[in-house]
């Protein structure tokens, strides 16, 4: 079933699933793998769709799941089944996805920055780092980018930043 209207990522199913897998993910990772998802449902829901099936379908190459396969990919993503079917207002549901999807990252944010704080040696450049005005704030980032890109971390991106 193709939209005319609302969001583009939205239009198949296709597009509704890679959705789901580009918005709804796990802790600490970019995304789940076909094979995760495959696992969880049969582990979780106790029901049988192989990675495979589930890529064809991300793929265009399938588009006709049946209820059940739908019924257990909207259950694992925490959505709806009428989502997957194009059914019911998929923009709302796609804006309730894209408000977890910032709560969590949030959240991911908050833990690093917590685990930054608890080492004392962050600490105290923290502390040294108060009161500076912007532009050296500024170089003092730049000197510490230099110094991630030297030991191998690579930049550690700003959460302010646009």
């Amino acid at each position: 079933m193709q939209r005319k209207d609302g969001d583009p990522r939205l239009a198949s199913l296709q597009s509704r699933l890679n959705y789901l897998f580009e918005s709804v993910r796990p802790a600490g990772k970019p995304r789940y793998s076909v094979r995760e998802v495959s696992e969880a449902i049969r582990h979780d829901q106790g029901f049988e769709i192989s990675g495979a099936y589930i890529n064809q379908l991300c793929t265009g190459k399938k588009d006709n799941p049946g209820v059940q396969q739908v019924r257990a990919l909207a259950k694992f993503f925490g959505v709806p089944a009428g989502f997957l079917f194009g059914d019911g207002d998929l923009d709302a549901t796609a804006g309730q996805i894209e408000l977890l999807r910032s709560a969590i990252e949030a959240k991911e944010e908050f833990q690093q920055l917590d685990e930054a704080m608890n080492d004392p040696s962050v600490r105290l450049v923290a502390m040294k780092a108060r009161n500076l005005s912007p532009s050296h704030l500024g170089f003092v980032s730049a000197v510490l980018d230099e110094v991630r890109r030297l030991e191998g971390l690579g930049e550690r991106d700003d959460p302010a930043s646009p």
